[in-house]
């Protein structure tokens, strides 16, 4: 008789693959799924009754900023007991290698503002013992985890590398400065990038501002550099090219064109950033999906990744950068030192007509939206201030006959500094749209954010609030659907093997719930202290799933981890072993 390591029994599997449900037991051995049937007489080491749960394969994070979060999380922070098993870390060309010696306190600073991850957290936490990107790999494979890694070669770190800070910013690079930079494209490859990523926004509308302001190395190239530099995968023959080249009405989508007939026929897949469902505006969905229609009509390896977790920002007036990015007004009271100096800006009338002049002139500069539809959900004890509660500023304005950054400098001082506001939600509410961009082959899910703003907002829980909204509550996607969405589809446009599902010979990366025991509370985050430093984050109160298993090893109980840290870094060796495996 098979003996397994672990047997799941009496559960609703749901494999993932978009297979209908089936009643059974799952087997594991080694941290594989070993069989899939009726075992209730096998032997095992462990059983685990789940007994009229759904049982399927964790979530996938296709677009993640847990860099540097990992090396003092191992469960990438609400990620893990959320029920996501795989994350891909380094979107949007941001990330923590390649970086000499002498660069790291500069690009602690480039990501405590193009990501929101504070520089102070990054030099507790951050043990800096590599230089070179397989140097990283090597940390982060040896890294105690609870989660699947997989990562990108992210281009900002890899031109300032090559090129230095200074000539990044200021200048095309030279033809051996591309070849080098191919060759560590080849390095990184060897040795585990899934690929490279970059953000080419362009200039205008664009929120990922460098510490000093000025645009970053990648969203300042000039199309055909980008186009050469990405040559690399394209002469090698396979990898993926992730590109955020768009966010609403801004970007440079023309460069993803580019750059995807570039790589036409190479084995090289194109994924786009940022497909948005957004209430009211099925238009854009329709826009989006011709276009990447007419791409693929022309044979070009291109798809398109969308945001759907309906998450909202929440800002105080110490965290204004979290709700309004790089306004002139919002860099001053981040720049103040103590609550008595914010309290003098505030009180400043100067200040406050400037800060008001340059919110006219310039608008918000990130994906947050405007002043004017926030809601503000804290004021203190304040009596007189209790009734502009769950009320947006521009009604509030509107009222006392100022603009929308005079009433916001006017509640955050009356307040005693205890103002919080929340934006509205920044994906559609109606699940039926994301389900539309979702019906596409060509379009997947698993885009959380996750690691990066979390003085904003909480988003590891994209998987949670999907499930909620698109099956439990407004019922326009099967179980079947929505956990093949979550992870294989994932998987397969990622090219990854031998996760995704619940198969026999997949890794066990698996959930066991109960649909009716989700739960996510969308009124407003909760502030913990679980930072390095003491530090504090935002958090959705959300959750529900019985287990989570990783590679076969359980490591969250209800919600609660269990110190198995069986995370594994998924590229690399690991594909090398699923090739042999299969032949």
């Amino acid at each position: 008789m098979q003996k397994f390591d672990c047997v799941i029994r009496n559960g609703r599997i749901i494999d993932g693959t978009g297979a209908p449900e089936r009643s059974g037991d799952v087997g594991i051995i080694a941290g594989r799924v070993a069989k899939i049937g009726n075992l209730s007489a096998a032997i095992a080491d462990e059983v685990i009754d789940a007994a009229g749960k759904i049982v399927a394969p964790g979530h996938i994070t296709q677009h993640a900023h847990y860099d540097a979060a990992v090396f003092w999380s191992p469960s990438c922070m609400d990620s893990g007991e959320q029920g996501v098993t795989s994350i891909l870390n380094a979107n949007c060309g941001f990330s923590i290698a390649p970086v000499r010696a002498a660069d790291r306190e500069r690009t602690m600073l480039m990501l405590s503002t193009t990501e929101q991850i504070p520089v102070e957290q990054q030099r507790l936490a951050l043990p800096w013992n590599w230089e070179s990107f397989p140097e990283f790999l090597e940390t982060m494979r040896a890294l105690p985890k609870s989660v699947n890694i997989m990562t990108y070669l992210p281009l900002n770190p890899l031109l300032i590398y090559v090129m230095g800070i200074d000539a990044a910013k200021s200048r095309r690079p030279t033809a051996a400065e591309i070849a080098e930079m191919h060759r560590l494209i080849n390095e990184a490859m060897d040795v585990g990038a899934i690929g490279i990523s970059m953000s080419i926004m362009g200039l205008d509308g664009n929120s990922h501002l460098d510490f000093d302001g000025t645009a970053m190395p990648t969203d300042a190239m000039h199309d055909d550099d980008v186009v050469e530099i990405c040559r690399a995968l394209a002469d090698r023959g396979e990898g993926i090219i992730q590109l955020l080249a768009q966010i609403g009405g801004f970007g440079n989508p023309g460069l993803t064109e580019k750059v995807a007939r570039m790589a036409k026929g190479s084995g090289v897949r194109i994924i786009h950033n940022i497909f948005l469902a957004i209430d009211g505006m099925p238009e854009i969905i329709d826009a989006d999906l011709a276009w990447l229609d007419k791409l693929r009509g022309e044979g070009l390896d291109i798809c398109g990744a969308t945001l759907l977790y309906a998450g909202w920002v929440e800002a105080g007036i110490r965290d204004l950068d979290t709700a309004a990015g790089q306004l002139w007004g919002v860099r001053r009271l981040i720049a103040a030192q103590t609550d008595d100096d914010i309290r003098a800006l505030l009180a400043d009338e100067n200040f406050v007509r400037k800060f008001a002049e340059d919110y006219a002139q310039n608008g918000p500069s990130n994906g947050a939206g405007g002043f004017e539809g926030q809601i503000v959900i804290e004021v203190g004890d304040a009596p007189d201030l209790q009734p502009y509660l769950n009320r947006d500023l521009a009604s509030i304005a509107a009222e006392l006959g100022q603009s929308v950054v005079e009433t916001l400098c006017d509640l955050a001082l009356r307040s005693s500094l205890e103002l919080q506001i929340k934006s509205l939600p920044y994906s559609a509410t109606d699940a039926s749209l994301g389900a539309r961009l979702l019906a596409h082959p060509a379009v997947a899910c698993g885009v959380s954010d996750g690691g990066a703003h979390t003085k904003a907002f909480s988003s590891g829980c994209y998987g949670t609030d999907f499930l909620i909204r698109t099956v439990r509550e407004q019922k326009v996607m099967s179980l079947e659907e929505a956990h093949y969405q979550l992870s294989f589809k994932i998987a397969r446009m990622l090219g990854i093997e031998g996760r995704g599902a619940i198969l026999p010979g997949h890794h066990a990366d698996i959930i066991i719930y109960d649909l009716d025991a989700l739960h996510l509370d969308r009124s407003r985050h909760r502030i913990v202290h679980d930072l390095p430093g003491g530090d504090w984050r935002r958090l959705v109160d959300a959750g529900g799933y019985s287990r989570v298993l990783v590679n076969g090893e359980t490591t969250f109980i209800d919600g609660k981890p269990t110190g198995s840290v069986p995370g594994r870094l998924i590229g690399g060796e690991e594909q090398d072993e699923w090739a042999v495996a299969a032949e």
